[in-house]
């Protein structure tokens, strides 16, 4: 999950960031064209300004033009005002339109050639017109008839290039107000066209993400159901079981097969076996040798055909996918294999819930084994391996409930003769190895279902069931002459034996609930000691056959271990 969620999140940054450059783009251009549109009503404001101030100036001409033409006629002084205020205006536009044009070359120009027209007209034909009416008489006046100027026409096509050059000024205009218009349209369209790319890079996003939350569910799902059943499992196969189960259910192998190491860590047992795939008990050194194991995580060969290739030993296929999961609570208990037939079949993104569901399954075999190991040291005493007292009673309690009515159940309470004294002559420690010593002799004469422990100090307990007295009192009679044959090293040069009283007692015989039973067995014990200890009592009316010898008890076939 935390690969495909990262790799969501790498998606929503760049839609975010192509959101953030589109907006980023429009505004720049919308900016920059809001620049050149100001700029453009500047331009357009001062080309109205440059027309108006032309059609001044071309009236300015007509006027100046009109003047000395009435002036020719009528001598009128008026008319050479008007042609005086007309040239003043006429030099105040030129100057001001110049001022206005000095980014238009051409219409610089086209004022400037104006102007030099003006002034070869005035030269050439107004100042002397008027300077012949001064003068008088029709041969002065004969030159300046009417419409003999020649240099109206210079005026006139100077006058026609300054239309001309405003038009392309306005042209300019146009062309730049077009172009400005397609720009924002063009921003405005990138714009949308982006904002709607991401739109739908989000909508693909949002499914993906549903997607991904379906699948995330799904495995929680597994995960939560997988984790009940282990809550439930009645040891480590079921453990294995299930959670092989739960694998099958995330990833879908071909086959796979589970490793437990056995308790005694000797060897690894397929627990649990899909697809039928490759499962033999496995020798501990063997298991040793998974990649896996050897890497203590997931290993994945996703291709095994490819060249260099790890190939596990353990599960020898030689194409394909496979996954060595190695089972790790605090100590290697085991290891898993899923095999694919198809390379390349266990995404990167579902191996970490591989690793999950694998880590749940160790942890319940973990502290499941951690339990029953508390639980062992609970009920057993340190010193001796045996059961203790609490451990002892209940097990009566129970051999005793559940004892049908002719069923007999001895029971023997023992009692190290001379402990004090033992430990006195030698030591605590020589005192402890006595009692690990008699606890092996108790084991020795023990068989399936009897249950020795170490009731307390030096006393000791026996549980014999379906034993009737008289095979109670041999079976303390053996205990008894084995305790006492055995010879003890207790330092060099320094050897010792200890001896052992014992008490019998019999249900139903005697008693049938425990407390009477133990009490019973203690007489009994109470009375081997009076009578001389190193000896089996027994209160009843059986008469107990005879005791065997040292040697006969030695020779004796001995039970199985089942003592602790």
């Amino acid at each position: 999950m935390r690969h495909g969620i990262s790799r969501n999140n790498r998606f929503l940054v760049a839609i975010a960031g192509m959101t953030a450059l589109a907006i980023l783009l429009v505004g720049f251009a919308y900016a920059f064209t809001e620049s050149e549109r100001l700029d453009i009503q500047n331009d357009s404001q001062q080309t109205s300004d440059l027309w108006a101030a032309a059609t001044r100036l071309a009236g300015d001409v007509n006027v100046q033009e009109s003047a000395i033409d009435d002036y020719l006629f009528s001598a009128d002084q008026q008319a050479v005002g008007r042609f005086e205020a007309a040239v003043t205006d006429e030099t105040a536009v030129t100057a001001q339109m110049k001022a206005g044009a000095v980014e238009l070359p051409g219409l610089l120009g086209a004022i400037s050639e104006l102007e030099n027209a003006m002034a070869t007209w005035h030269s050439s034909f107004a100042q002397p017109a008027i300077a012949a009416v001064e003068a008088g008489g029709g041969t002065a006046l004969a030159p300046f008839t009417r419409g003999s100027s020649p240099d109206e026409e210079p005026i006139n096509a100077a006058l026609a290039e300054l239309t001309v050059q405003l038009n392309l000024a306005d042209g300019d205009l146009r062309l730049r107000d077009n172009a400005l218009s397609v720009t924002r349209t063009e921003a405005t369209v990138f714009g949308l066209g982006v904002l709607a790319l991401s739109g739908v890079f989000s909508l693909w996003l949002v499914r993906r993400f549903g997607r991904t939350l379906q699948k995330e569910s799904l495995r929680n799902g597994i995960l939560n159901q997988f984790t009940e059943a282990i809550s439930f499992a009645a040891d480590d196969t079921a453990v294995a079981k299930a959670n092989l189960e739960a694998l099958v259910l995330l990833v879908h192998p071909d086959a796979g097969v589970t490793h437990v190491l056995n308790h005694s860590q000797d060897r690894a047992v397929p627990e649990a076996i899909v697809g039928g795939a490759i499962a033999e008990v496995l020798a501990l050194k063997t298991l040793s040798t998974c990649a896996g194991m050897v890497r203590s995580s997931m290993y994945v060969s996703s291709d095994l055909a490819a060249p260099l290739s790890v190939h596990c030993p353990i599960y020898p296929a030689e194409h394909g996918t496979l996954a060595c999961v190695p089972l790790v609570s605090g100590e290697a208990i085991g290891v898993i294999h899923l095999y694919w037939e198809r390379p390349r079949a266990l995404p990167v993104e579902i191996r970490r819930s591989v690793a999950q569901y694998v880590a749940h399954a160790a942890l319940a075999i973990g502290n499941r084994r951690l339990l029953v190991a508390l639980q062992g040291q609970a009920s057993t005493d340190a010193r001796t391996g045996l059961a203790n007292s609490r451990t002892f009673d209940r097990a009566l309690e129970k051999a005793l409930a559940s004892r049908t009515a002719d069923e007999p159940i001895a029971v023997l309470m023992l009692d190290l003769d001379y402990f004090k004294d033992f430990n006195d002559r030698h030591g605590h420690p020589s005192g402890d190895e006595a009692l690990r010593t008699f606890a092996e002799v108790l084991r020795s004469c023990m068989r399936d279902g009897d249950l020795a422990a170490r009731y307390g100090g030096e006393e000791f307990a026996v549980i014999l069931p379906g034993v009737d007295p008289a095979a109670a009192v041999t079976i303390a009679e053996r205990i008894r002459a084995r305790t006492e044959s055995r010879i003890m090293s207790l330092a060099p040069g320094i050897t010792d034996r200890i001896t052992v009283s014992i008490g019998v007692a019999a249900a139903p015989t005697q008693a049938l609930e425990r407390v009477s039973l133990l009490r019973i067995a203690d007489d009994a014990l109470y009375q081997a000691k009076v009578d001389g200890r190193n000896r089996v009592a027994y209160l009843g009316d059986v008469v107990p056959g005879p005791a065997p010898t040292a040697a006969e008890a030695d020779a004796s076939p001995q039970a199985t271990d089942n003592g602790q």
